[in-house]
């Protein structure tokens, strides 16, 4: 008569030899530690795992409208019909419950809110944009304020007062009164600058002090002391 053994299970043995050594599986205390520093290293992760087990389940269909739902009923696997049908009448009961107690829909209302909704949005969205403006002034004046500012190094020596080379933007090289190129001095081929001349020696008279000689010359120097020469411009 043939004998039927049933496979012999192995033994679990902690410190056995391993079967392949190129495969050997990680143990379960080094994987344990290698996801905690994979979590120290990604901290925002847990928050937002914590973040989405606080908030609530999302609800569908017309209950996340207001309205109660209708209930389904099944009978389960294994569930004798008395527990069915108390089951169905507690499921009954709570929605009588539920309709009783719930409060007057105000579609109205509801638009009022949404409409109020996005008003607040278009105010807050302005509020930023003026935020975003005013930041953007006040860098620009930062900015020009340091393009004035001049950096001196320890030990510089300053000997006069800077020299202003930067012309106006709106303005060209200025230019002095009776030095302008006009067209008939080019067709007469004379310069534009007048030679001052002075008067000859003959005419130079030497006065004791003021004379009614200021009063004949058109143009007179000033006078520079008693008993020096006088000389006008004709």
């Amino acid at each position: 008569m043939p004998c039927l053994f049933s496979p012999r299970k192995e033994k679990k043995v902690a410190n056995m030899k391993p079967k392949c050594p190129d495969e050997q599986e990680i143990p379960f205390r080094l994987r344990e530690l290698m996801r905690s520093r994979e979590a120290m290293r990604r901290p925002g992760v847990r928050k937002r795992q914590a973040a989405e087990k606080k908030q609530p389940p999302k609800l569908k269909g017309t209950e996340a409208q207001g309205d109660i739902p209708v209930p389904k009923f099944k009978r389960g696997k294994g569930e004798s019909e008395r527990s069915y049908v108390c089951r169905m009448e507690q499921e009954v009961q709570r929605v009588l419950f539920l309709t009783k107690n719930q409060l007057q829909r105000e579609p109205e209302k509801e638009e009022v809110a949404q409409e109020k909704s996005k008003r607040k949005k278009e105010f807050q969205n302005k509020k930023l944009d003026k935020a975003r403006k005013k930041k953007e002034e006040k860098k620009a004046a930062l900015l020009e304020k340091s393009l004035f500012q001049d950096t001196v190094e320890f030990g510089d020596v300053v000997t006069q007062p800077p020299t202003i080379t930067s012309r106006p933007r709106r303005g060209g090289p200025t230019e002095q009164a009776g030095r302008k190129r006009l067209l008939l001095t080019s067709r007469l081929g004379q310069s534009p600058t007048v030679p001052a001349s002075t008067v000859p020696q003959s005419r130079c008279l030497t006065v004791p002090g003021p004379t009614t000689l200021w009063s004949r010359c058109p143009r007179v120097s000033p006078c520079p002391g008693p008993g020096a020469p006088v000389s006008c411009h004709a």
